[in-house]
């Protein structure tokens, strides 16, 4: 699940609040002001969001976010260790082995998890 499709199992002004402050509005050129929000979730201050930044649901929100965002990490580190390694720097080169071993075994692991459920979709087209 990626951080969109978790903001929406809340409330369309939580989401907002959570697109707000961590700045993952998409059409979005400039950021709102705390104003703007405040008009645009219909409220007359933030001050409940920022009792709900301490809620269980609120962390869970930025851990799938944080998750999210690994995968664009590892990403941009790969670029950089790869193009150390095409210098010749030994590190890299073994950095950047150990790097493609772990995304080899990562995708083995979701294409199983993958062909489990693809296999049980298909099963329930066949009764």
């Amino acid at each position: 699940m990626n951080i969109y499709e978790a903001l929406n199992t809340v409330t369309w002004k939580k989401k907002e609040y959570f697109l707000y402050k961590h700045n993952l509005s998409v059409l979005r050129q400039t950021p709102l002001t705390e104003e703007e929000l405040c008009n645009k979730i219909k409220s007359k201050s933030l001050s409940y969001m920022k009792k709900w930044e301490k809620t269980e649901e609120y962390h869970n929100l930025v851990n799938i976010m944080i998750e999210s965002q690994a995968g664009k990490d590892l990403e941009d580190i790969y670029a950089i260790v790869k193009e150390k390694a095409l210098t010749g720097d030994e590190k890299s080169i073994k950095l950047l082995l150990d790097l493609q071993k772990q995304v080899q075994i990562h995708n083995k692991q979701a294409n199983k998890g993958n062909k489990s459920t693809s296999n049980t979709y298909d099963e329930l087209e066949l009764e």
